[in-house]
């Protein structure tokens, strides 16, 4: 794609996510001929590879005020940053609280078994694991749990009342993002791994309850609100599954999974991440199937350079923060060395959400990589600028309402949590300031 027509491209989709969005209302964006959003047309059928960004400095990693170390960060310190592991139990064992110390960890998910104490018992557990970073040295952790609402909801005491096929309006999804933010924020949890952006196609998708839908345009609306919402309380966003699960037949969580769809079909369920995909509040899941149409191979999306070269910045006009499904799954469970390959295709979190030792063992074998000169260092300087700068917007800048006190440290929480949506980019601002 010459540089003239990425630029159109670019400006036809930048008209279409602002009408698709616009008011917070149900317009539909669609062509004369069928439901087809007019942004995806011909000419985003063959696009040439997007170049890679520019190795990025350190400036952002030599923060004191988020505990990052001085100078040019480690390898270790770097691959360390990139890891989100889990554990079991309500108690976290000193095995994990050793890899948090010891910085070999850069995040920690959260599921039902972690957070079934109750409200209180969860922000105790979060501000003991922050605690704990802090100790080593280290830059605040990036708390994440999966609060889509429905049956995918961690913290059955909390918001979302609803699940997604239930929001029936952008406005509706909003206010349910809003109550959801707040209510994370509340327990120090940073990070949603929500909404789905996934646009069915499937009559009884695995997905079920959990898409918005099957128009790519009303998924967008409804996505980017509930988007919008989290956002406006200090709480990072997650779209998921990129570059879309809406036509796989099967599920990534129990095998590997093939979509064979054409690259244009496949393009047509990009506008949620048009809309909303390259905001400094959120992040992109990219997940674990099957795609030959866009990749060419039998590589999974999250292993492939051509989906961060290629899809991501066709969809998003941009680099978001990328975070990996989890890489324990059966999909990958033939893959070699996936954090690695992961890593040198343009990823920047990894999620190891099955077992504690998944991110113990993934540590030293990315270090060992690492050290080796396998895994290029290049790429971990921008995974790590990229996660510090996320860090400092939702784990470092915002203190939590435990710890600041009463109203006054919540207001000031939502004033800097809508300055960050409305620097995010067209899409998300006019969500969130409706």
């Amino acid at each position: 794609m010459s540089g003239r027509r990425h630029r159109a491209f670019a400006a036809t989709v930048a008209a279409g996510a602002t009408l698709a969005l616009a008011a917070c209302g149900e317009t539909t964006v669609t062509s004369r001929s069928s439901s087809t959003p007019v942004i995806y047309t011909s000419a985003i059928g063959r696009p040439a590879p997007t170049p890679k960004p520019k190795a990025k400095t350190h400036a952002a990693t030599k923060r004191s005020s988020s505990g990052s170390p001085v100078g040019a960060p480690t390898l270790a310190h770097m691959i360390g940053q990139t890891i989100v592991g889990r554990f079991a139990g309500s108690i976290p064992p000193s095995s994990i609280l050793d890899q948090i110390r010891s910085g070999e960890l850069g995040g920690v998910i959260l599921y039902t078994e972690n957070v079934a104490g109750g409200e209180t018992a969860t922000r105790q557990l979060d501000e003991q694991l922050q605690r704990t970073a802090k100790e080593g040295g280290n830059p605040p952790l990036l708390i994440m749990t999966d609060q889509e609402g429905g049956e995918v909801k961690r913290l059955a005491w909390a918001p979302p009342e609803l699940a997604a096929a239930e929001m029936a309006s952008s406005t509706i999804a909003q206010s349910e993002g809003e109550q959801t933010g707040r209510a994370l924020r509340s327990v120090g949890i940073n990070v949603d791994l929500a909404p789905v952006a996934d646009v069915v196609h499937v009559a009884g998708s695995f997905l079920g309850r959990r898409s918005f839908g099957s128009n790519p345009t009303l998924v967008a609306e409804r996505a980017c609100g509930f988007a919008a919402g989290i956002a406006s309380q200090g709480v990072a966003y997650t779209l998921k599954h990129f570059p879309g699960l809406g036509r796989a037949l099967t599920s990534t969580d129990v095998q590997s999974t093939t979509v064979n769809a054409t690259a244009n079909l496949l393009r047509t369920d990009y506008l949620p991440y048009v809309a909303c995909g390259n905001n400094p509040n959120g992040l992109v899941m990219v997940n674990s199937a099957i795609y030959p149409s866009l990749t060419g191979t039998s590589t999974p999306a999250v292993l492939s350079p051509k989906i961060y070269e290629t899809e991501l910045p066709l969809a998003t006009s941009g680099h978001p923060v990328t975070i990996s499904d989890d890489l324990q799954s059966p999909a990958l469970a033939n893959e070699v060395t996936p954090g690695q390959r992961a890593i040198n295709a343009g990823l920047d979190i990894l999620l190891y959400a099955t077992t504690q030792e998944g991110s113990r063992d993934a540590f030293q074998g990315l270090l060992a990589a690492a050290a080796s000169g396998n895994i290029s260092r290049t790429r971990l300087e921008q995974a790590d600028q990229a996660i510090q700068e996320l860090k400092e917007r939702v784990a470092g800048a915002l203190p939590s309402p435990s710890a600041a006190g009463g109203a006054e440290a919540a207001s000031s929480q939502e004033a800097t949590a809508s300055q960050g949506v409305k620097a995010g980019g067209t899409g998300i601002e006019r969500i969130g300031g409706e």
